[in-house]
């Protein structure tokens, strides 16, 4: 990323499916078992990874990529493609439909990659201002409160609290204006080209990372604290 020789960087944004916690994993066969237990509904293991697979195969095909298309814009509207696409993979009834969106929305089932936190804290420590940008429709603020660096975040911008969601620019607007920052000042952080990448038509620059992830591998967020400075 090239900057004018008089821009500077005082605050970054966030993405945070894929960019700061990991998303490859979060259905996991154990933790399914247990939420279906808590639903009156006997899985074994095995069972349950089958049934994991079977919901993934369904809701990231390209009719479930259609279907899915706004649900960010409320969490009712998340509720709904998202237990309407599940229910459909089996098809699966409604305890078990309930108990695979319970774990996709467990902020516990999500797991931050091994740099998210050192980078966080020491932005922080360097008085940047930090914020972060979702397309998501349930509230992840208990996800960073677990790992504890919600404190060091300025602002935490929801789409589903907004009504609003990415490419749009006036969503990032509303981020730079949370952070009480210019957009030319601040820098956002994301994986996905066109979802992500849109900040700069409002005005951000933008660090894209790579689409290869694995959440026991550093996310390569090192790179930001070479740009800000």
């Amino acid at each position: 990323m090239d900057e004018p020789a008089d821009a500077r960087v005082e605050a970054v944004l966030f993405d945070f499916s894929g960019t700061l916690f990991d998303d490859t994993g979060v259905l996991d066969p154990p933790a399914l078992v247990a939420a279906a237990e808590r639903h009156h509904v006997p899985l074994g293991e095995r069972e349950a990874a089958g049934i994991i697979r079977r919901t993934l195969r369904h809701v990231d095909s390209p009719e479930g990529l259609k279907a899915r298309e706004g649900c960010d814009l409320s969490r009712e509207a998340h509720r709904s493609t998202w237990t309407t696409l599940i229910a459909e993979a089996g098809p699966f009834g409604p305890d078990l439909t309930e108990a695979l969106y319970e774990c996709l929305t467990d902020p516990g089932a999500w797991h931050p990659y091994p740099d998210t936190v050192p980078v966080l804290t020491t932005l922080r420590d360097r008085g940047v201002r930090l914020g972060v940008l979702s397309n998501i429709g349930w509230d992840i603020r208990p996800a960073f409160d677990r790992v504890g660096v919600l404190e060091s975040l300025h602002s935490v911008v929801l789409s589903c609290e907004h009504g609003l969601a990415k490419p749009d620019p006036a969503l990032f607007a509303l981020a730079c204006e949370r952070l009480g920052t210019d957009p030319g000042q601040v820098l956002y952080v994301g994986d996905d080209p066109v979802k992500d990448g849109a900040a700069v038509r409002a005005g951000l620059p933008v660090y894209l990372l790579p689409s290869d992830r694995n959440v026991r591998m550093p996310r390569g967020l090192a790179a930001v604290l070479r740009l800000v400075r």
